[in-house]
């Protein structure tokens, strides 16, 4: 048995064929998703956008679900990138780099003391205007970190109780469920590390900055689904936007500056904030 649901992610939406158990899922589902607001709702639209099986796994629905969405914000000039973003007033940063490379923990003491809040936990959309205005428009509102690492960094910090060795703070972080659009100011490389050296931040040039987020910006379609059987999830994007993926990406590189930076979350939670508020935007 399958069921129509609509699922909104800021600007768009898109209509899927799947379980109806796929109602229970959403609730931890759709903090996953980038973007994702409100209620999942049946439909009758008429034809589905996107059809999951009757034996999809709540692991591979969230996937193929975000594949696709990657596919739809492409048509509104939107990337979605692999990064956690913080906001303070109407500006945001973009924090990005590998797994493990300090983005949640580097955002983490940029909020808890700071003044920033968050705006995007793991997948962050950037929608990039031809006159050279980003903004950030939505973004993923899990916070993820794992546990042995929030407490080396921040060994003060309350903890939910322990069931596991990731934990998620969305519900205790500051503002998390402010939406809005906010203007991205900076894009900063990090790289988590226990030198006792004050960082300094390095401009990027358009080039790295672009190798950078092209890669960032193709993580939802890299994901390996427990179907054994499925295509791969790149299938999804197609020549045609992965050429205008790549036009995107271009356009926001040499729109906002990125810098490059490394030392402890504290640290470059500082440096970070200092660069911003001398200002940072590009043009």
């Amino acid at each position: 048995m399958t069921a129509n649901w609509l699922i909104r992610s800021a600007s768009r939406h898109l209509t899927v064929k799947g379980p109806p158990r796929l109602d229970v899922w959403w609730p931890a589902l759709s903090a996953q998703i980038p973007g994702a607001h409100g209620d999942l709702f049946g439909s009758d639209s008429g034809a589905a956008t996107l059809t999951l099986t009757d034996v999809v796994t709540p692991a591979d629905a969230r996937r193929i679900i975000n594949a696709r969405l990657h596919a739809e914000q492409l048509d509104a000039a939107t990337l979605s990138v692999h990064g956690v973003a913080v906001a303070n007033a109407d500006r945001a940063v973009l924090l990005i780099g590998d797994y493990g490379a300090g983005k949640s923990l580097t955002a983490l003491a940029m909020i808890m003391s700071m003044g920033w809040f968050p705006i995007a936990g793991d997948t962050c959309l950037v929608r990039v205007g031809e006159a050279g205005i980003v903004d950030v428009v939505g973004g993923t509102r899990a916070f993820v970190l794992r546990r042995c690492t929030a407490e080396r960094w921040f060994p003060t910090i309350a903890l939910p109780e322990r069931r596991g060795e990731r934990v998620d703070l969305a519900e205790s972080l500051p503002g998390n469920s402010i939406g809005g659009v906010h203007n991205l100011v900076s894009i900063v490389m990090v790289a988590v590390d226990g030198g006792d050296c004050a960082p300094e931040p390095v401009r990027c040039g358009e080039q790295l900055a672009a190798n950078a987020l092209y890669r960032a910006s193709g993580h939802l379609l890299t994901k390996v689904l427990d179907d054994t059987a499925a295509d791969p999830l790149s299938l999804l994007e197609g020549p045609a936007l992965a050429r205008r993926r790549l036009l995107l990406v271009r356009r926001l590189a040499s729109s906002v500056r990125c810098w490059w930076v490394r030392g402890t979350p504290g640290d470059m939670a500082a440096a970070v904030d200092a660069l911003t508020r001398k200002g940072s935007s590009g043009g």
